[in-house]
Formats: structure tokens, sequence, C-alpha cells
């Protein structure tokens, strides 16, 4: 039985593509090195409670406070009598406030 070049060709770019599979990383995979710590995480939740409580306005302590309950939008203006646009407007407002004064 004969052996053509092109039989090795096969050979050679399946096993490249083999290899190349073997050094990608899948997105589901987290390194430990990838993961945050607890320490870090314990951190930023002090952090972000802390800022909840100091740096929003007293509506948007009400909103983002039934919001992290799992209220839904509809709730949340059922409960402090203003329309659903409204409190979206200050959850948004709310989160790009936290977002700055976390990251900083």
């Amino acid at each position: 039985m004969g052996l053509r070049e092109s039989d090795f060709a096969e050979i050679m770019v399946d096993k490249l593509i083999l290899e190349s599979f073997a050094n990608e990383r899948s997105p589901y995979h987290v390194d430990e090195a990838d993961k945050p710590s607890q320490a870090n995480l314990d951190r930023f939740r002090h952090k972000l409670r802390w800022h909840i409580g100091h740096s929003l306005s007293k509506r948007q302590k009400q909103v983002i406070g039934r919001y992290l309950k799992g209220r839904t939008e509809r709730e949340i203006a059922a409960t402090l009598g203003i329309t659903q646009q409204v409190v979206h407007i200050y959850k948004h407002r709310a989160i790009k406030k936290l977002r700055k004064v976390v990251a900083s």
C-alpha cells in the first residue's frame, strides 16, 4: 500500500486543528487566578452598601432597596405612588451613580 503526500497533509491539518482546540479556553472555564477572592468580594459589597446608604438620594435609596429585594418596576411604582417610568429613571440614575463611585 503506497502512501501519498496528501495523506500526510490531511493528518497534519487534523493535528494542528486538535492542538489549536487544546490551547483555546472555554468561555465557561474560570481559572482560579481569574476568580475574585472572597476578601475582594466582601470589600466590594461593603463599599456598595456604604454608597447606597450615603451617595444616593432618598428616593433613589427607596427604589434601589426595593429593586434589590426583587420587586419589579411596576410594583415599586405602585408602592411609592409614582409612575413606572419615574421608577426606571431613579433606578437608572442610581445605578449610574453607583458605578461611578464604586469603580473609583
